[in-house]
Formats: C-alpha cells, structure tokens, sequence
C-alpha cells in the first residue's frame, strides 16, 4: 500500500467471518463458498474496492481475509456482500459474524491455520484449506505482497507448530478414541456400518480415522441442501435426510457433526431404531456444537453416546496432553505475532530512509545549482536551511494551531528525531539564543535563517 507520494505505509489487515462459535449452521450454511463460487464473490469484493482478499470457507467457518487501507470500511464492503449471499438484513449479519483488525487479525489467521481455532485442536484439515483457498485467490490476482507476506509467515508457523509441538496427535488421539470404543463394542471396524450426518469438519476428522481403520461402508447424510455433493466429494454413500430413521437403524454408529441448534436424533427416533436391530448397539458420537443428539438417549438399552467433551476427557487419560501442547502452539503463535509486526515496522523505515536520501539528494543539487558561486561555508549554510524549512513550518503550526492529539504527535517526533540523530534532551528544547534564532528568522526564498 501507498500512499500519493510513493511512501509504503504498514498494511491494515482485517478479518470478518462467521463460525461455529458465533454463527447457527443454517446461517453458516448459506453463506458456505465453494470452489466454483469463490471467483464471483472475490470479483464482488473487487468491485467494493478490496483488492486483496482470501474465502476461508469449511464445514465450521466461512472467513474474509483482507489487506486494506481502511479495514472498517472493508469490513463493511464484506458485510454487504455476506448479506446479499445469505439473503439476511445487515443487522442480522452484524450479529452472526465476528471481526478482527490489524495485530488481532494477524493473530486470528495464525490460530486458524495452525488449529486452534477448531473444534478439535490440532486437526490437519484446515491448514489445507487455507493453502487451497490462498491458491484460489493468487489465480484471480487477489494476492498482494501484503496478503503473501501474511499468508508466508502464517505457514512457515504453521509448519513449526507441527513440528515442534504434538498437537496434532492429539486430534488423531481423539478420533482414534472414537473408534477405539467402537471397536470395543463391534469388533472389527471393516465390518462397522457408519452413519454421518452433517457436514463438520470435526466429524470429517472421525470419519477420516475410521475409514483408515477399516470401515468401508459409510453413508452421509443430513439438512443442507450441499450434503449430496459432499458425499461425492466423500466418497460415501448418500441418503436423502427424510430416510434418517430407516439410515439409523442400519447402523452400527452414528457420527453426527451439524449444531444446527435442535436435536436431530432424539430419544423416540432411536427408540425405533434400536427396535429394529433387535437388540443390536448403536454408539452415538456426537460432535455438534451446540449437540445434535438428545442426551435422553442415555436411558435407553442399547443406546451409547458420546460428547466431543467425552472424546477429549479419554484422550487426556491418555499418555497425551493435548492442551498442554495446546498452550505451547498458542505462545508460539504471539511471539510470530509479534516479530511479524517487528518485521513489517523494518520493512517501512527502509523506504522512508530512501525516499529521504533522494529527498537531500535532490536540495543537495538545488542548492548547488542555485549558488554555483557560494564557497563551502555559505553552500552548507543553505543547504541546512532548505532541509530544515518545511519540517520547521510543519512543526510551528501544529504547535499554534493543533489540537490536544497533534501536539502528542509533536511530542512524538521530537523524541524519534532525538533517537535518530543522537541529540541531548535539552538540545530539542532549543534553549540556546543560536537555536532560538536559528528557529525564528527567514532568508528572503523562505529558508530558514
């Protein structure tokens, strides 16, 4: 970003979006971007004046990445669009989403690529979809170098959290508990019967570790209108959602990953199941936020289920500590925060320096050209006060006229040009009767005497 005099300023980063945290899953499931319609959208924010962009789009989150001059307005300009998708008012859609702005944007997308943001902490989906999602808006030229500084520091993070901590075992750890238990209940799991319903990215995970013990046969199904789709994707079978208490009851477990906010099993649809297996178990792994499975269940014969929380307690009894490594990811993720602010603050003061070096350059040879004839001591002499002149105006009046705001600024760079040119306290006070006058008298081109 610059600005009309060629200066780079430090990019504004913003991100708006809506999760399983702050949004209900019909509303995450309208705005849901897939592949073929993330180049619409991005050309819609194109047209709001965002020229760099990313969709992080899941099962759990739909997110807007942004580097932006003016990240309100750009929050905005995305507001819009999300409204126009979802079909909501923007009052409602300023309730679902969240927002993040500079150094707290940073820190959010750091969090989400390296999972813990997510459901399951540590899950490796997601840092896949980020890079898929980043890929898609290269292709469109919606990457700047302010959107690919961000998103390089964010997996060279990503790729050091795996590496030096375990956490993503102990996402695996949680959905190998999942099939642990069904394997204590069932047996072989090649021989389990897995029914998913909904599409969560925490359920993609247990289906994902399930499938790599065994299971072959799996249908999907539930209440978007995307779940036929992503059963392909899936390579599942797909059963229409009105056949649920059919689906059920030829299952031998049930993984559901919805949070649409109601119970999608409850105790009488799986009473009927259960009548039907004739005795047969049905384990219930419920990963919805908020649960997608009455808890009444528990009281029927046959019926076993099973929170995420519950998933979590087994794999802490474990020999691993997912929190724990958990708390490490995350303050290695403040201290990236922090050496990415340090690095783009460096990355500014280089221009700066070199548009000031031309900027001399350039009074250097006014100067000489002006006055061929001036011996050493008058050509310095002049070139000081040409080089100090539109600094010193600036500062006068600011001091007279400014408000209580400007004149912290003054007080700011007082002290950075202090540090810059290794002067003395009482030397910017211009306490000398040489400083007060150099300060005070003009030459007649406006030069400061």
């Amino acid at each position: 970003m610059t600005d009309a005099e060629g200066f780079r300023e430090n990019p504004r980063y913003a991100v708006v979006g809506a999760s399983h945290q702050t949004a209900d899953a019909a509303f995450r499931d309208r705005l849901f971007v897939d592949d073929d319609a993330r180049t619409g959208l991005l050309e819609s924010l194109q047209q709001g004046g965002i020229s760099q962009a990313v969709i992080l789009s899941t099962c759990d989150r739909v997110e807007f990445h942004l580097a932006v001059a003016d990240p309100e307005q750009g929050v905005r300009v995305v507001e819009e669009v999300v409204a126009d998708r979802t079909g909501r008012r923007r009052a409602v859609v300023e309730e679902q989403v969240f927002r993040r702005y500079d150094q707290d944007a940073v820190r959010h997308v750091f969090r989400v690529a390296c999972a813990l943001e997510s459901q399951v902490l540590g899950e490796s989906q997601v840092l896949g979809q980020v890079k898929h999602a980043f890929a898609q808006s290269r292709d469109v030229e919606m990457i700047g170098t302010d959107l690919d500084t961000l998103y390089q520091a964010t997996f060279s993070l990503a790729k050091q959290v795996r590496t030096e901590t375990r956490i993503g075992e102990g996402a695996v750890t949680v959905a190998s508990a999942a099939v642990q238990i069904a394997r204590d209940l069932h047996g072989d799991p090649a021989k389990i019967r897995l029914l998913v319903i909904g599409l969560g990215d925490t359920g993609a995970l247990l289906l994902e570790q399930f499938r790599l013990a065994g299971t072959q046969e799996c249908v999907l199904t539930g209440p978007s209108r995307r779940t036929e789709r992503a059963a392909a994707r899936a390579h599942c079978h797909f059963a229409p959602f009105d056949g649920l208490p059919d689906a059920l009851a030829e299952a031998d477990a049930v993984i559901t990953a919805s949070g649409t906010g109601r119970y999608l099993i409850d105790r009488a649809l799986a009473a009927g199941a259960l009548r039907q297996r004739r005795g047969m178990p049905i384990i219930f792994f419920d990963c919805g936020s908020p649960e997608d499975i009455d808890p009444a269940l528990d009281d029927l014969d046959g019926a076993f289920r099973y929170t995420l929380a519950d998933l979590e307690r087994m794999a802490r009894e474990g020999k691993f500590g997912r929190h724990e490594q958990a708390q490490e990811a995350a303050r290695m993720v403040d201290e990236r925060v922090v050496s990415f602010q340090k690095s783009l603050a460096a990355q500014e003061g280089v221009p700066g320096l070199v548009a000031l070096r031309q900027h001399f350059e350039d009074v250097r040879r006014h100067v000489i050209e002006q006055h061929a004839n001036a011996d050493a001591e008058e050509a310095t002499r002049l070139l000081i006060n040409h080089l100090l002149h539109s600094p010193s105006k600036v500062l006068r009046d600011v001091a007279a006229q400014g408000g209580v705001a400007d004149l912290r600024d003054t007080i700011t760079v007082n002290r950075v040009v202090a540090r810059l040119f290794d002067l003395r306290p009482e030397d910017i006070g211009g306490g000398t009767a040489e400083g007060r006058q150099s300060s005070g008298s003009r030459n007649d081109d406006g030069s400061i005497e």
